[in-house]
């Protein structure tokens, strides 16, 4: 039987930790761009403007959760799927200059599939990263989750008790 030896084991356990970030790396390079244009901007901020609105706390847009949105979309999904999404986008109804309750309607009858299976499944992705985005921002997980970064304070002057 073989045996290895602690510095020829922390040699491999280095090359193999060293290989996988090159991997990533070389992976991430050659991601597919996605190409935002300034009207795919704008319909996907006002979409995200009727999934979660402005109102007496910030809205989705005002947080900055179109930027997860692409983040997302371009890392973690198939370069399909934004592809659909920028092409539902584009063939909506404008909902520029209607009201804060035709755009839910609106929204309702595409998550009900009126406008076509792919509608649903583009808004229902958009929807997802919406709610995902906004629940992780700092403002909410601060003020409405009460998160800590670091819980478990450690206050050295404090006595032992006994």
């Amino acid at each position: 039987m073989n045996t290895i030896s602690r510095r020829n084991w922390v040699k491999g356990m280095a090359l193999a930790t060293l290989g996988s970030v090159v991997f990533t790396d070389l992976k991430a390079a050659n991601a597919p761009q996605i190409n935002w244009s300034v009207d795919h901007d704008t319909l996907l901020n006002a979409w995200m403007g009727v999934i979660i609105p402005e109102s007496s706390i910030p809205g989705a847009v005002s947080l900055g959760v179109p930027a997860f949105v692409k983040v997302m979309l371009r890392d973690c999904y198939e370069p399909s799927s934004s592809a659909l999404l920028q092409k539902v986008l584009a063939d909506l109804p404008s909902i520029e200059k209607g009201t804060e309750s035709e755009k839910e309607a609106l929204f309702f009858q595409i998550e009900k599939g009126k406008m076509g299976s792919d509608a649903q499944k583009a808004m229902k992705t958009l929807k997802g990263l919406t709610i995902q985005g906004y629940t992780t921002t700092e403002y909410v997980m601060v003020n409405h989750h009460n998160y800590v970064m670091a819980p478990g304070f450690f206050n050295g002057c404090e006595p032992l008790k006994k």
